[in-house]
């Protein structure tokens, strides 16, 4: 991490407890972001610093600790900078919740505090999104937070698939945050699944079922989806377009999300993700074939990728017929490698019941699937 890195350059420092920004501006070169320190050397050390080459040790690889102990007595600054630098000082120690969730009017204050279990390169990538994002950026975020959910945790959702590359990290979420004013996953949380699809609960629950059925072991919801049930056919024929199964999926997400952050509340931390269990037996071949099934796969995964990541926690594929493995491995180049990593498929009840039953207390699972708890159906919104 040395102040010879070309400008835009992206740096990373591991081990260190919290980012600070300094612009560094030397002969000839233009601003770059650099600097590292831990968190106590903050109060006497923190603060975006504008070394001239003056202030700055001859070397050419002056490196970030290089700077830490250069005096900022000698180091010009301005109002504007000092702010910044005390804002994220500020934002690093202010508790979540309290008169700040009251001020940006949100659901911080019923969120748990994530941050204790960040691990110091977390932290300072989330630190650094903040900063990337601004405050307006920040604030926005805040707004689509679902109760109980946490900030830090929102961030690094974001964070994780983009390799805690920040720039990166920050277009996704500006890209999802523009995704979030059109499509309106809120709202469509709040309406019934006939009402998104334009047809009868009893269509969907015949050819689509999808149902919360309570937590795992860990606490994350745990939904069902019989896609063994599924028929492309008779659905289309109701008028139900694949567009519109794509905003019942996002329903369904967005309901999934709604779940994890009344856990977070009620278990004081933080579950972000859930456990996924598709059974399909029954499945017909041929509605892998159909002309509709890949554009609905595709849109499935692009939703999960953009807009929902790092929200699956587990996918188990039960009663799955040997066609099922080879279509599974033909669309598989087309998600990424760690929700692959997640999948697990099982062919008979033998091979699936014992993995699912260690996974989830049976009082939580209906007979079919070797508990002893109620038979759910169609997925309700948390609201409801």
């Amino acid at each position: 991490c040395a102040c010879t890195n070309q400008p835009g350059d992206e740096l990373f420092v591991p081990d260190r407890d919290v980012l600070v920004e300094a612009s560094c501006v030397l002969a000839d070169r233009e601003p770059v972001s650099v600097g590292f320190v831990t968190t106590s050397e903050l109060p006497s050390k923190l603060g975006t610093l504008c070394l001239s080459s003056d202030s700055l040790p001859s070397t050419a690889d002056t490196t970030c600790s290089d700077l830490a102990e250069c005096s900022t007595s000698n180091a010009p600054s301005t109002p504007s900078m000092e702010k910044s630098a005390q804002s994220m000082f500020d934002d690093h120690n202010t508790p979540i919740g309290g008169e700040r969730a009251a001020e940006e009017g949100r659901y911080a204050d019923r969120a748990p505090d994530v941050r204790s279990a960040l691990s110091s390169n977390e932290l300072a990538a989330v630190l650094a999104l903040k900063g990337e994002l601004g405050e307006a950026g920040v604030e926005a975020v805040h707004d689509i937070l679902v109760e109980g959910e946490a900030l830090e945790s929102c961030l690094l959702r974001f964070l994780k698939p983009k390799s805690f590359y920040v720039s990166r990290a920050a277009k996704s979420l500006r890209a999802h945050l523009t995704w979030c004013a059109s499509t309106k996953p809120a709202d469509l949380a709040e309406l019934t699944p006939g009402e998104i699809c334009g047809c009868t609960e009893e269509l969907l629950d015949r050819y689509l079922p999808t149902w919360h059925q309570g937590y795992d072991r860990q606490g994350r919801p745990v939904v069902f989806s019989h896609y063994g049930k599924f028929r492309f056919g008779p659905v289309l024929e109701a008028g139900v377009t694949v567009e519109k199964i794509l905003q019942l999926h996002i329903r369904n997400s967005e309901c999934t999300a709604r779940l994890c952050g009344r856990q977070s509340i009620k278990l004081g931390r933080d579950i972000s993700t859930a456990l996924i269990v598709m059974d399909v037996e029954g499945l017909d071949p041929n509605s892998l074939r159909h002309r509709c099934a890949f554009e609905w796969i595709r849109g499935l995964a692009k939703i999960d990728q953009e807009h929902y990541p790092e929200r699956l926690g587990q996918v188990l594929i039960i009663n799955a017929p040997s066609c099922l493995h080879y279509f599974y491995k033909s669309i598989s180049w087309t998600l990424p490698q760690k929700a692959c990593s997640l999948v697990r498929i099982f062919g008979s009840r033998a091979t699936w019941e014992p993995v699912l039953l260690e996974l989830v207390d049976a009082s939580e699972l209906p007979p079919q699937y070797g508990g002893s708890g109620p038979t759910l159906t169609l997925m309700e919104s948390p609201s409801q």
